[in-house]
């Protein structure tokens, strides 16, 4: 068993990133091992300067999130020493070991912005980078993001458009015909949930996003509208692959958000191959990161 140390800003349900980093650290005591939380406070991706805190208090971490208490009643040298005996783990905005763990792992949680270098790369995807030691991947299935109880996707009322991080890569707009979903609204999963058992077509400029995957187990039909962050074909031989053959059709939807595309049992079949892959991933998770730690334990 190993000391590990996840560097996190505090927890969101909003920022998928985040959530793995607080799941990866409660999966990390659930299979033996003592990982601790280290928030992130202060810096940027762009100017580093990074700086830590630590807390107990549960507003900060993971809903039922299970994490090791290294400071709690303890001496600043003790801490220190737990710190430095620690291996870290930083999500890929951070660069080295600022921590001074005593090795690190970088975490690739989106494409990266600039070069990867660390004694262990771990990635979320294997669309993100091809130097990585290590995979793991995890879909956020919340109890709100169901199709349970709502109709098919081609009787459907409502059109959503979402731009998300798209606005990084190019202008993006709200498709005629469709309501706007920000990232602060609706304000909660609850709502959200409600909201997509409406939708028909989950149009997004934010093409990784995992509200897209949202949209799929809710059942609305995601169309994704560039390929500047991730080819749409290459996502499609991602996790939760294969590509919805909706963007065979995606002038004639643009066009009007009312009309019905003739492939549907080929997008309902997509859609089911989507949701299954997720359910496995998930069943499979403990497993997975009993797998990546037992790698770095050995690599490092």
């Amino acid at each position: 068993m190993a000391d590990f140390l996840v560097a996190a800003p505090p927890y969101s349900g909003r920022s998928g990133g985040i959530m793995v980093l607080h799941e990866l650290c409660t999966a990390l005591n659930m299979i033996g091992h003592r990982a601790g939380v280290a928030f992130i406070v202060e810096g940027s991706q762009d100017s580093q300067g990074f700086k830590f805190g630590h807390s107990a208090e549960r507003h900060l971490h993971a809903p039922d999130g299970i994490f090791f208490d290294y400071f709690s009643g303890r001496s600043a040298k003790e801490i220190a020493s737990f710190v430095s005996n620690s291996v870290a783990i930083y999500p890929d905005i951070v660069r080295g070991n600022p921590l001074g763990g005593c090795s690190y792992v970088t975490y690739v949680l989106g494409v990266p912005k600039f070069e990867i270098i660390a004694p262990f790369i771990l990635t979320f995807s294997t669309l993100y980078t091809e130097k990585a030691d290590g995979h793991l991947f995890k879909p956020f299935l919340s109890p709100y993001m169901t199709d349970t109880g709502s109709s098919h996707w081609t009787t459907r009322p409502l059109s959503l458009t979402y731009i998300g991080k798209g606005s990084e890569y190019l202008e993006c707009h709200v498709v005629p015909g469709t309501v706007l979903v920000e990232r602060d609204w609706p304000r909660d999963k609850a709502q959200l949930g409600a909201l997509l058992r409406c939708c028909k077509y989950f149009i997004s400029w934010d093409c990784v996003s995992a509200t897209n995957f949202d949209a799929v187990m809710c059942g609305a039909v995601p169309v994704l509208m560039h390929d500047l962050q991730i080819p749409r074909a290459q996502l499609a031989l991602g996790e939760l692959g294969p590509r919805c053959p909706i963007q065979d059709h995606l002038e004639t939807v643009l066009r009007d958000v009312r009309t019905t595309p003739p492939n549907i049992t080929e997008i309902d079949h997509a859609l089911d191959a989507s949701r299954n892959k997720a359910r496995v991933y998930l069943d499979n998770w403990l497993a997975n990161v009993a797998g990546v730690a037992s790698e770095i334990i050995r690599k490092l």
